[in-house]
């Protein structure tokens, strides 16, 4: 009988000290996946870690018994839970984000994941989803609805040239990134928006501050970041048809597998792009035809993604006609350009449990020609053309030092070399310590601050260093409503181009970086409501001043009054305000608008007699704004919106201008959607009005135009993405 016991409770402590499985599964208030998350367990005196994938899973091995669960993560709350675990156990963990609904989470604007209301600048974040409700043809059409952005488009159709002016600064004064690795070019500085896909992007973060501190070069008016897309688990077609000869068609699969998922993509947008216009001829308009402005653009993307591991590239190739300015009753242009870009990125986390390892790199190879017989010079027409190599790499370092306190440093590095024929063979090798934080402070019953300290030092082969820093503050004054009062301070600078140091006759190798000081002030409110009328409402006042010394500028040379050259002369001073604003009635209907005003002149005297000082610099508008009307019923939408363009004057006295334009664009669409199918019809009216304006002097834009679309997909029933209950097996 004693031996029977004995083996009794051998068996029974046995059972006891059986491993069992302890699974989660993570996701946030939008039922969405939190991957990357620091999953705690602590039984007894023993203590482990996890990270949840990139579905929210993670499993423990552990004995029967209580045990104390924490889950952490940067963008969330910290999720703390005992629980009594005696077999086989699958939880669900739902996290709630420190922001609501009409709030945004951002990666740009502190190199970690942040929220949008905290951080001291002024962020607008524009989604997959808005993209694809306002029917944009080029990337240019969606930068143009943001707060303080002006395109200079020169002609309209999807392929022409088209740049940026943000807060009343020039192109080059704005760092584009493509996944948070500088994109931008060094041999002009600045960034052809046709060449970008529009259906690749999942999101994109509008930086409206100098964030030099962090990004280095250029980066003085702003900084743009286009996020590409990575899972979607689906097969899609996309047709479009419209005014002009447009064609456009796009085909993309994604899947997942386990841990492993990939999305694959092919666009392509093409079309005779002759389009009518107004020409004034004497005091009457008359209707005439723009000519060789077609376009042929293929873009082919792939991004493949293992747990925390990252490879994606996309292919552009891009041939277009070159339409003449009109300077002249209908004029003929047989001018064209070839444009092919290649783009390699790779990127790879580690999380531990009071750090995260972000590592990334990027590979760029673009090539350039410009062809044009109607300008000859000594006798032979324009043919140019540039190729530019480019290499860029990231090691970045986030803390968590307690419950409010992050500290973020890192390397960047990059190496470019450009080769043509209309400049020298140039190389740049750049390499930068960057160090940035996050600190909140609480001092008594006054309003809690967080600090945002930023310090980078940068050195250039050709010009050698450069130190910046920022400070920004951002205190929460009311937490219901939520108002934030938001400023910074810093300092910034400008890299000269491979252009400006080394083209053919004219480059100065002396140029110094132009160097810049700005501040921001500003506030934000975000309101949410039970109230069926009014559910939600945001809205964001800045002021901003942005001073540029040394700004370089071409202008004809002492020795030779033909020949111009690039030299440090200017000051310029740009400042205003920017007003946006966001609000829901009766949950269907979503109203946004965005309203600024920019002063940007140059201060200084170029000669004794300066006529152009504190004039207005050219193509700067000195107002614009933007409204969108958004109704969603169960399967239609309807989007109306209106962009406005004030006074810009041509000239820099000042005594010529472009009048300002008013223009509305009309979408309306069905949508249909299920667990396993998707399609929608989509018809869009561009310039509804007719309103006939230019962006740039000699360059009319198109009248009313037409297009519809028709798009269907495939959706994969995700694994594990339904309904998840506590369970024991």
């Amino acid at each position: 009988m004693p031996q029977i016991i004995f083996i009794l409770l051998l068996l029974s402590a046995k059972i006891f000290a059986q491993e069992i499985i302890l699974k989660g599964y993570i996701v946030d208030e939008g039922k969405n996946p939190v991957k990357n998350a620091i999953v705690e367990l602590i039984q007894g005196d023993l203590k482990n870690s996890k990270i949840s994938d990139s579905l929210g899973f993670f499993n423990f091995k552990i004995k029967s018994g209580k045990v104390k669960i924490s889950v952490k993560h940067l963008s969330f709350k910290q999720f703390d839970k005992e629980l009594n675990v005696h077999s086989d156990t699958l939880i669900f963990i739902q996290l709630s984000t420190w922001f609501i609904k009409f709030n945004e989470i951002t990666v740009t604007a502190t190199r970690y994941q942040a929220n949008t209301a905290e951080i001291s600048n002024f962020i607008e974040v524009i989604n997959s989803k808005t993209i694809e409700k306002t029917s944009p043809i080029s990337f240019s059409d969606v930068l143009k609805n943001a707060t303080s952005i002006y395109i200079r488009d020169y002609g309209g159709t999807p392929a022409v040239l088209k740049t940026i002016s943000l807060r009343g600064t020039g192109s080059e004064h704005t760092v584009f990134l493509l996944n948070g690795m500088r994109f931008s070019s060094y041999q002009n500085g600045v960034l052809d928006l046709s060449l970008i896909p529009v259906d690749i992007i999942e999101r994109v973060e509008i930086i409206h501050s100098n964030l030099s501190s962090l990004y280095g070069a250029d980066a003085i008016g702003g900084v743009v970041n286009v996020i590409t897309k990575k899972e979607e688990e689906t097969v899609k077609v996309n047709l479009g048809f419209g005014s002009f000869g447009l064609r456009k068609f796009n085909a993309g699969i994604s899947s997942s597998f386990k841990n492993l998922s990939y999305l694959s993509s092919f666009s392509k947008i093409y079309g005779s792009g002759d389009f009518n216009y107004k020409y004034k001829l004497a005091d009457k308009y008359i209707t005439l035809k723009r000519r060789n402005a077609y376009f042929n653009i293929s873009n082919m993307y792939l991004n493949i993604s293992y747990q925390n591991f990252s490879i994606s590239t996309f292919y552009t190739r891009s041939n277009r006609g070159i339409p003449a300015q009109v300077t002249k009753f209908d004029p003929i242009s047989t001018a064209w350009q070839f444009d092919e870009d290649f783009n390699f990125s790779i990127s790879t986390l580690k999380t531990f449990p009071t750090f995260v390892l972000k590592a990334s790199a990027m590979f760029r190879n673009s090539y350039l020609r410009y062809v044009n017989n109607d300008v000859l010079i000594s006798g032979s027409g324009i043919d140019s053309y540039s190729h530019n190599i480019f290499y860029t790499g990231v090691l970045n370092s986030i803390f968590k030092l307690g419950s409010d306190f992050i500290l973020s440093f890192g390397l960047e590095s990059s190496f470019g070399v450009a080769r043509g024929n209309s400049f020298e063979n140039a190389k740049r090798f750049n390499i930068a310590l960057f160090l940035s934080g996050e600190k909140k402070i609480d001092i008594g019953s006054l309003p809690s601050l967080k600090i945002y300290p930023m310090l980078r030092n940068d050195y250039f082969s050709d010009f050698g260093n450069k130190f910046v820093y920022k400070l920004g503050v951002n205190s929460q004054i009311l937490n219901v409503p939520s108002l934030n009062i938001k400023f910074s301070y810093g300092t910034g600078f400008r890299a000269p181009t491979f252009n400006d140091l080394y083209w053919h006759g004219s480059g100065n190798r002396d140029l110094k970086p132009e160097k810049s000081k700005s501040y921001d002030f500003g506030f934000v409110v975000i309101a949410g409501s039970n109230v069926k009328v009014l559910s939600e409402l945001k809205f964001e006042l800045s002021f901003f001043n942005i001073d540029i010394e040394d700004r370089i500028i071409w202008l004809p040379s002492q020795e030779n009054q033909s020949v111009w050259r690039p030299i440090n002369i200017d000051h310029v001073n740009s400042r205003g305000s920017g007003f946006s604003g966001e609000l829901v009635l009766f949950n269907k209907l979503f109203i946004s608008g965005n309203f600024s005003i920019v002063k940007s002149i140059r201060t200084n005297k170029r000669a004794q007699d300066d006529a152009t000082q504190n004039k207005y610099l050219i193509y700067i508008p000195r107002s614009n704004g933007y409204i969108k009307a958004e109704l969603n019923f169960d399967k239609f939408f309807f989007v109306a919106q209106a962009n406005y363009v004030g006074l810009r004057y041509t000239t820099e006295v000042n005594d010529r201008w472009l009048q300002p334009y008013l223009v509305v664009d009309f979408t309306g669409g069905l949508s249909v959607k299920n667990q396993f199918f998707n399609g929608q019809v989509k018809f869009t009216v561009k310039n509804i009005f007719n309103e006939n304006y230019e962006s740039m002097v000699g360059y009319p834009m198109p009248l009313r135009s037409f297009m519809v679309e028709f798009s269907t997909g495939l959706n994969y029933k995700q694994k594990q993405k339904g309904e998840i209950r506590n369970e024991a097996n």
